[in-house]
């Protein structure tokens, strides 16, 4: 089965997006679930240290935007990769 790599691309780009805003909401509405769920998944690195921010409209546009391109090449290079494996 071959992947068309742009279809693959596109959506974890749009996913990326989705769980970007998600994540931006959980930061806005709730900083200290998102610093549980952050020290979670860090392997109990300590957050605490770390100054509480209200995010940034500014930084969260570019981050927002740098996170679907990364997505998107991600899905890319992935869709390719695994067609290249999968010829015969």
């Amino acid at each position: 089965m071959k992947l068309d790599s742009s279809r693959l691309a596109n959506t974890l780009a749009v996913l990326g997006a989705v769980w970007y805003v998600i994540c931006w909401l959980l930061v806005s509405a709730m900083p200290a679930v998102y610093r549980g769920v952050a020290t979670s998944w860090m392997h109990g690195f300590n957050l605490t240290g770390l100054p509480a921010a209200s995010p940034n409209v500014n930084q969260s546009i570019y981050g927002l935007v740098t996170f679907v391109a990364a997505s998107w090449l991600t899905g890319y290079a992935f869709a390719s990769i695994y067609n290249a494996l999968g010829k015969k």
